[in-house]
C-alpha cells in the first residue's frame, strides 16, 4: 500500500481534532497556521498531505511547490508508521528525514505529528 493510500484515513481525523478549535480566540491563533502542505516523499512515490484554511484536509499525488514541511524516508518504514501510528517497529536509529519550510508548519507538526505516528 502506498502512501496516498496511508494518509487517507487520517484526512478525518486531523478534521475532527483540528475544526473544534477554528473557532472564538482560539480558532484565530489557529488559523495562523493554516493552511499547511505536508510532502512525504520516498523511493517510490511522493504524496502531499493538504489542510486547508477551513480546517479540511485532503491528499494529492504529487508534491505541491509551496510546502510547509517535508518528509522524507524509506517507504517501508514510512508506510509501517502510517499503517500503525507509531514508530514502534522501526528500528532504533532509524528517522525519517524531516524539513521545516515554514515557522508555522513546525509548529503544525510539533502539535499533529503524533496523530500520524512520526
Amino acid at each position: 500500500m502506498g502512501c496516498v493510500e496511508l494518509l487517507l484515513p487520517i484526512c478525518p481525523e486531523i478534521e475532527r481534532r483540528l475544526k473544534p478549535n477554528l473557532r472564538g480566540v482560539k480558532g484565530m491563533i489557529v488559523r495562523g497556521y493554516l493552511p499547511q502542505v505536508w510532502v512525504f516523499e520516498t523511493e517510490a512515490e511522493t504524496a502531499s498531505f493538504v489542510v486547508d484554511s477551513r480546517g479540511n484536509a485532503h491528499v494529492e499525488v504529487g508534491a505541491k511547490p509551496s510546502r510547509d514541511v517535508t518528509i522524507r524516508w524509506q517507504q517501508d518504514f514510512l508506510a509501517t508508521v502510517l499503517r500503525t501510528r507509531s514508530h514502534a517497529s522501526i528500528p532504533g536509529g532509524i528517522h525519517p528525514i524531516i524539513m521545516f519550510h515554514t515557522h508555522k508548519g513546525r509548529a503544525a507538526f510539533n502539535y499533529l505529528r503524533k496523530e500520524i505516528g512520526l
